[in-house]
């Protein structure tokens, strides 16, 4: 959402609060020209009507850079045969310009904004919630079907992805794969707990669901996708995630602590379809806040 300066200017604070109703983070990088998603700082929701024939995709970029998060993802509304859309969460987002570059690739991006992230999204089958997590490279539209990339530019390292040209992914999980989470609630929601977090020497990140130690020195640099079917921060909790996925270095590109990105949150609506959800950023590893341009 971007307000032009002739608007800011004619409009005070209190009324842009009372006009608004409510307050909703935005930022340069944000892709959501229908206002489908609302909220900021942790707390973001979605409740939207796609009257279209085509997928409405839309992207909320936070104000934080972290190094991983544990979010609450939310599905309102749900039953069994329930498909209206998917839930995303985004991280290592950054400038595919600005991209780590261990071994000096030549990169292929020719687009200085083009963006690089690692996201996890999820959907509600017949079966229960399925996820993927995939990384993309070079992405310049965030409304193009998966981000730009074609089935025909799939890569599967980080440097290959820097090298390429045009948007590429690499698909961690080939495909969408089971949560491990098919119970719907009385009040007709259904929830995931995703807990990324990096491994690295020395890191106390990643919810402590058991004793032993996640980081074990043979994974340095790479990212842990874990998925809980209940709090696994809660008081007492002594469960283990439902599922788990490993992004190895040589997708991160990273070969040591990384670095604070920027988060987002990225939704797609169905056609014809009404998607009601949520995102609560819970816990943060290395949290900083990043100053909101």
């Amino acid at each position: 959402m971007k307000l032009s300066k002739k608007v800011i200017a004619a409009m005070s604070a209190s009324a842009l609060l009372l006009t608004a109703g409510i307050f909703t983070s935005c930022t340069e990088d944000d892709d959501d020209t229908e206002g489908a998603i609302s909220g900021s700082g942790k707390n973001y929701s979605i409740n939207y009507t796609n009257s279209n024939d085509s997928i409405y995709r839309c992207w909320n970029t936070t104000t934080f850079k972290h190094e991983g998060e544990l979010v609450k993802i939310t599905f309102n509304d749900q039953t069994t045969s329930t498909h209206n859309g998917a839930l995303g969460f985004v991280w290592d987002l950054g400038k595919s310009s600005a991209a780590i570059n261990n071994n000096t690739v030549t990169l292929g991006a020719t687009d200085a904004n083009a963006k690089n992230f690692l996201i996890v999204g999820f959907r509600n089958q017949s079966s229960g919630l399925q996820y993927y997590v995939s990384k993309f490279f070079n992405v310049t539209d965030l409304q193009a079907d998966n981000f730009g990339a074609t089935s025909a530019n799939k890569v599967t390292t980080h440097d290959a992805g820097l090298a390429k040209s045009v948007p590429c992914e690499i698909d961690v999980t080939n495909g969408w794969k089971s949560a491990g989470i098919s119970t719907i609630a009385s009040d007709k929601t259904i929830t995931a707990y995703v807990d990324i977090y990096p491994l690295f020497e020395n890191s106390t990140y990643g919810v402590p669901y058991s004793s032993t130690n996640k980081y074990t020195g043979d994974e340095v640099g790479a990212y842990v996708v874990d998925i809980y079917d209940s709090d696994p921060t809660a008081e007492g909790f002594t469960g283990t995630p439902v599922a788990t996925t490993t992004v190895s270095p040589t997708v991160t590109g990273y070969s040591a602590e990384p670095t604070q990105n920027t988060l987002a949150v990225y939704a797609n609506v169905q056609p014809s379809k009404t998607l009601s959800g949520s995102w609560n950023l819970a816990k943060d590893y290395a949290a900083a806040e990043a100053v909101e341009e």
